[in-house]
C-alpha cells in the first residue's frame, strides 16, 4: 500500500521532511503546500508529480490519506486541526502548539476521531538516544537519579527569533521529550530563568517521582552543543550528538573527594538518519492505524511543561549548574 501524502510548508525543514516523504517507498508525495511561489517550484523538483498549491485545503483536494506539517510553529495546531476534521492522519513538527489549552484540544480531537496523530520529537528517533533510553530503563544505570542536558545552537539567522523564550519553544521540546520517555510520572514543579545575556536559559523540572532535570537552551551560541547525560544511582550515560552521535558512554558515579567519574565503557550504536526513521514510523503507523511513539499525547505534555516554565521566565540570571550537571 501507497499512501498519499501532503507536505503542507515547504521552507528549509520542510525541504528535508520532503526529500525524506519522497524517498520512501510507503509514501506518494500527492501535494506540497506552501503561499511561496519560490518554495514549491523548488518542492516541484524533488516531487514532480506531486500537485502545488498555496493552502492546506488545495492540498487536500488532492485526496490524501496523511498530512506532515512543517509550517511556523503559530499555526500549527490550526492546521492539524483542519487536517484531522478533514480525515486526514496527521504528522506535525514540534511543538503541537504554543498553548496548553490548544495543545490539548488537538490531542482530544485526534482520540475522538480515531485519527493516527504524531508530533515530530525528532530525538526520540535517534539511534543513541532510543539506545540510552532502554540501558535506563533495563537498571542498567542503577535507579534514575537525574537528568541533564545542553542544547545550544548556533546564530539563529536572519529573521528568527532570538531571545531565552524563542529558546524554551524550539528547542526545549526535544530535551522534554526525552525525559517524559525516561520517567513518565506527571511533572510536579518546572521553572525556567535566563542567564546572563539573556540569550541562554536554565530549564529546571522535578517530576512526581522525584527525578529532578537540568537543561541549557541557547539559539544564539557561539559553538554549537548537543549533550545527554542520564544520571543513575550506579552509572552515568553520556552522548555527546555533535562530537560522536553513534556511541554512548558509560562512567562510574564520582569518586571520593569529588573526583571526576571514569568512563567505563563506549556502546557503539548503529547510525541511521533519525528523520527517515521518524517517518517511517509515522508511515507504518499510518498503514496500521497503530498508535505512535511520540503521540499528540505527549506532544501536549510537553507544551504544557513548556507553558508552565515560560510563565516563571524572567530576567533573572539562572544560578551556577552544580557539580556535574550536563
Amino acid at each position: 500500500m501507497t499512501l498519499r501524502v501532503a507536505l503542507i510548508g515547504c521552507g528549509a525543514w520542510g525541504e528535508n521532511l520532503l526529500r525524506a516523504l519522497a524517498g520512501s517507498a510507503r509514501a506518494e508525495v500527492a501535494a506540497v503546500a506552501d503561499p511561496d511561489r519560490a518554495r514549491l517550484a523548488a518542492a516541484g523538483a524533488i516531487a514532480p508529480s506531486a500537485r502545488l498549491a498555496p493552502s492546506l485545503d488545495e492540498a487536500l483536494a488532492a485526496g490524501v490519506d496523511a498530512v506532515v506539517i512543517a509550517t511556523p510553529p503559530a499555526s500549527h495546531a490550526e492546521l492539524s486541526l483542519r487536517a484531522l476534521e478533514a480525515g486526514a492522519d496527521v504528522f506535525v513538527e514540534k511543538p503541537l502548539a504554543l498553548g496548553a489549552a490548544e495543545a490539548d484540544r488537538c490531542a482530544a480531537r485526534a482520540a475522538a476521531l480515531g485519527r493516527v496523530a504524531m508530533v515530530g520529537h525528532l530525538l526520540r528517533y535517534h539511534p543513541a538516544v532510543v539506545r540510552l533510553l532502554a540501558l535506563a530503563r533495563d537498571g542498567d544505570l542503577g535507579d534514575l537519579a537525574g537528568f541533564g542536558a545542553t542544547r545550544l545552537s548556533m546564530s539563529a539567522g536572519r529573521g528568527r527569533e532570538r531571545g531565552a523564550r524563542a529558546a524554551l519553544w524550539t528547542l526545549g521540546p526535544h530535551d522534554l521529550s526525552v525525559l517524559f520517555a525516561l520517567d513518565a510520572s506527571p511533572v510536579r514543579e518546572v521553572t525556567a530563568r535566563s542567564m546572563p545575556g539573556g540569550e541562554r536559559l536554565a530549564l529546571e523540572a522535578r517530576l512526581e517521582s522525584g527525578l529532578g532535570a537540568r537543561i541549557e537552551l541557547c539559539r544564539a551560541s557561539p559553538a554549537k552543543e548537543r549533550r545527554l547525560r542520564v544520571v543513575g544511582a550506579s552509572r552515568i550515560a553520556l552522548l555527546d550528538d555533535v562530537r560522536a552521535p553513534d556511541r554512548i558512554l558509560i562512567a562510574g558515579r564520582a569518586g571520593r573527594g569529588g573526583a571526576a567519574p571514569s568512563v567505563e565503557q563506549e556502546i557503539r550504536v548503529t547510525w541511521r538518519e533519525p528523520l527517515t526513521i521518524e517517518l517511517e514510523h509515522f508511515l507504518s503507523c499510518v498503514e496500521e492505524q497503530a498508535r505512535p511513539l511520540t503521540s499528540f499525547d505527549e506532544g501536549a505534555a510537553v507544551v504544557r511543561a513548556l507553558a508552565r516554565a515560560e510563565a516563571t521566565l524572567d530576567e533573572a540570571p539562572a544560578p551556577a549548574p552544580a557539580v556535574g550537571a550536563a
